[in-house]
């Protein structure tokens, strides 16, 4: 079996994998993945065969027409195989289970709900029924190695060893396209590459500035001409040929990146690209109410907007629009935040401060609903100074605590409930694993409290251990969550009424300054303390004023909107120092 395997997927590399539209069941092909559909395949003593898909995959969408509408293949099937058809977007604990597998995907268990096989990408009827009859022939399952090194016990870490640093650092060298930039021969539109070299940036580092500058120059051409929205991926390493494929993720990573971008380095092209992207959110992703779609794909069949409505793409959408607000001071961008958020809130809360993904889900709680929304939430307390927010995103961060943290290990699990009964063995996403780790950083540096910390420290030590370092390379977000758990926030106050026009200046300032690990606090002293009062801010007479701080010190009041941002060059320079 391993022997077939390898020279079918030695074919294939060259074709490409990616991803499929909606499914049409009329004819009742496919079954639900249920614990159902496994007792069902015990008692008939039938294996399953699951094929993983997404709205805006082409390839999914030519594998259902050509190979699992194929009369070859459904004879062999339709005795010895229960077909089961997972929308990946809409399951995201199955769906982070595979991803290593792309989209499609497709895997085959036992009667007994052992996998035996794990297919990646698109397959032709030749080339897959070897695969079905070579398992009804050796229905031994097929090592493929773990990913990664061993799980450790719990640890409390706050970075990298120096060897483990340097060894990321050289592959992320090694990745970078010294002819395109961008990184590798496919690239992506990755949020915490683009963070991580635009922090690089901004701290001094001018081969970090070139080569962020060279990737966002090229990465515009992966913005569509007609919609404005960004690809999530281009098939050629001079960004050629962007897949027509625009889930939110990509959205949220371009438009921070290009708004961010356009403070740092004043450059109107990157303004302009922001302002595309942000248009697509506004004029089509956008959802009646207040939420956002998941996904646009314009490829094979052209399936057009995904009108499905999650909490993660929700928060994903807000994150990027209120960093577009920050960056620009675009109010639009933040009156369609506060709108998604209330939604999320008010069609996707669950008890405790929690949220669940769709209006009704299959499985779950999912960590990537609550993780995304909770950064959604803190964000949003950022942009507005609004203590409401704070306290949102505080309960959040209290569920994902209780919900998805893994005492053995420290680090975060995909879901909250096993999604079958044969697959006990709770996964942890590394992506979300990131995300949760840098959420309860500056959750702890907004709140004060202490506990945050801890489970920011523990995720950390996760992403510090073999499981995570020996199965990836390329790691920005782990370099990120590091970066920032290692030191304090960039930290500015303004005090002075939320209704005096010349404290939102100064606000609006202290937000447009290009970083993103940034605790901004609007103190209005009518409303009480701050949640984390560890400044003694002095009386100003003269009305509103800004204040730089680290633990040790504070700046002189700042009453000069344009004065802020060199208060805070100079305050970083004294913390590098």
């Amino acid at each position: 079996m391993m022997r077939l395997i390898g020279l079918v997927a030695a074919f294939l590399l060259g074709s490409g994998v990616a991803l499929a539209a909606p499914l049409d069941n009329r004819d009742g092909f496919w079954s639900e993945w249920s614990d159902a559909t496994f007792a069902r395949a015990a008692a008939e003593k039938k294996f399953v065969i699951v094929s993983l898909q997404s709205w805006w995959c082409p390839w999914c969408l030519v594998m259902n027409r050509e190979t699992w509408a194929d009369p070859e293949v459904r004879a062999i099937l339709k005795d010895k195989f229960i077909p089961v058809q997972v929308d990946q977007d809409s399951r995201p604990d199955i769906s982070q289970r595979y991803e290593r597998w792309g989209w499609p995907a497709t895997i085959i268990f036992g009667p007994d709900g052992t996998e035996i096989v794990k297919l990646r990408g698109f397959y032709f009827p030749k080339f897959f029924i070897p695969v079905l009859q070579e398992t009804i022939r050796d229905p031994s399952p097929v090592d493929y190695g773990a990913p990664g090194g061993p799980e450790r016990e719990r640890t409390l870490a706050t970075g990298l060893s120096d060897p483990q640093r340097a060894e990321i650092l050289a592959f992320m060298d090694k990745a970078y396209d010294q002819d395109n930039g961008g990184f590798g021969k496919t690239k992506l539109v990755d949020g915490p590459t683009l963070g991580w070299f635009l922090d690089r940036a901004k701290m001094g580092d001018k081969e970090a500035e070139a080569r962020i500058r060279r990737t966002l120059t090229g990465q515009m051409a992966m913005i569509d001409k007609e919609f404005g929205a960004v690809s999530q991926v281009t098939l050629k390493p001079d960004w050629s040929q962007p897949a027509r494929e625009f889930p939110m993720f990509a959205q949220q990573a371009a438009l921070s990146a290009y708004a961010r971008a356009a403070a740092l380095f004043a450059d109107p092209t990157y303004r302009a690209a922001a302002d595309r992207i942000f248009g697509f959110l506004e004029s089509t992703l956008a959802g009646p109410g207040g939420g956002f779609y998941a996904s646009m794909g314009m490829a094979e069949g052209q399936p057009g907007v995904d009108k499905r409505q999650y909490a993660r793409e929700t928060g994903q959408a807000i994150q990027g629009l209120l960093a577009y607000h920050d960056f620009t001071g675009d109010k639009s961008a933040l009156a369609l935040a506060v709108a998604a958020a209330s939604w999320a809130v008010r069609e996707r809360s669950l008890p405790g401060g929690g949220f669940r993904h769709a209006e009704r889900d299959a499985g779950g709680p999912y960590l990537a609903d609550n993780v995304e929304m909770a950064s959604a939430l803190l964000a949003l307390h950022r942009s507005t100074g609004d203590r409401q927010w704070l306290a949102a995103a505080t309960a959040t961060g209290d569920f994902i605590a209780k919900s998805f943290v893994e005492a053995k290990t420290g680090g975060f699990v995909a879901a909250a409930s096993p999604d079958a009964k044969h697959l006990l063995k709770p996964i942890k996403q590394r992506e979300d694993n990131v995300t949760a780790t840098r959420f309860f950083a500056l959750l702890a540096g907004y709140t004060g409290d202490g506990r945050f910390r801890e489970i920011a420290e523990a995720g950390m030590g996760y992403l510090a251990s073999p499981a995570v370092l020996d199965a990836y390379a390329f790691l920005p977000d782990v370099l990120l969550a590091e970066e920032e758990l290692r030191n304090e926030p960039v930290h500015v106050t303004i005090v002075g009424p939320k209704d005096d026009p010349r404290s939102a200046a100064l606000y609006a300032a202290a937000l447009a300054y290009p970083l993103a690990y940034k605790r901004a606090e609007w103190w209005d002293k009518r409303e009480g303390r701050l949640a984390n009062h560890d400044v003694d801010y002095p009386d100003y007479p003269d009305g509103p004023a800004a204040f730089a701080c680290t633990r040790n010190f504070c700046s002189l009041p700042v009453t000069d909107p344009a004065a802020i941002a060199g208060q805070l060059d100079r305050l970083q320079r004294a913390v590098a120092r």
